[in-house]
């Protein structure tokens, strides 16, 4: 299993926000870069960044962070406002492994369709934040309909990448809600990436069990819960 550490951009800041709720925000720094160094002298392998003010707007705009994650070396999934394809073929000219798409993906299936045509499968991926089965669109302030369904439509047309944040769990240290990911498994196919409450390595050790591919971890390694260097793989050499 992968394990992608979140950095959220926020008013130019890395932040973390509670439930998705943009009014209970944790601030953290202005340069995750140097947070990584310090914490753990190195930049990890992978960082999954989201630019929430690009999520609430529909224009990304976290370019000069992209660029120096990228510079670096860092393989980056990037998402928060990726609504066409100019501004996807933007990231992935400026350093991003895969692009995470929300709210136009789930809410114009053609288009989905459309950018089949010009990207791999690979560099594409849905993200499905979802509360009590329903996905929530635009920064989490709108319903989307079924979640299941949603993914379904994309997977059958070519998509394999599926990122999925349990809301209830997000931000809380709460711990993973294992009868949901559970669900996730058994009715979501393809290779599925896992977020929300994620707070110590047993969680990590229970989501890779159940089959999860990737997992994407915000607050757990932020707080210090989880050590990012003991696990396999997220940092160069390890």
């Amino acid at each position: 299993m992968e394990i992608w550490p979140a950095v959220d951009w926020l008013d130019g800041y890395m932040v973390r926000l509670e439930q998705g709720q943009y009014h209970a925000v944790t601030r953290y720094s202005d340069n995750p870069l140097l947070v990584f160094q310090t914490r753990f002298g190195q930049l990890p392998r992978r960082i999954h960044l989201v630019d929430l003010d690009g999520a609430r707007t529909g224009h990304f705009t976290a370019w000069r962070l992209l660029e120096q994650l990228s510079h670096h070396g860092v393989e980056v999934e990037v998402g928060g406002g990726f609504r066409d394809q100019s501004s996807i073929e933007q990231a992935l000219g400026a350093g991003a492994r895969r692009v995470v798409l929300g709210t136009q993906l789930l809410q114009d299936l053609a288009w989905a369709k459309e950018l089949l045509t010009h990207f791999t499968p690979d560099q594409l991926v849905a993200s499905l934040d979802i509360s009590m089965g329903q996905a929530k669109l635009e920064g989490w302030t709108k319903d989307g309909g079924s979640a299941v369904i949603l993914w379904q439509n994309l997977y059958q047309m070519g998509y394999t990448l599926c990122n999925v944040t349990d809301i209830s769990r997000d931000g809380t240290l709460q711990g993973v809600n294992i009868a949901f990911w559970q669900e996730i498994v058994e009715h979501y196919p393809g290779d599925i990436g896992a977020g929300g409450g994620i707070r110590s390595d047993q969680d990590l050790v229970v989501l890779q069990q159940l089959g999860i591919h990737r997992a994407v971890i915000g607050k757990g390694w932020l707080s210090g819960q989880i050590d990012l260097s003991q696990w396999e793989g997220v940092f160069y050499g390890g």
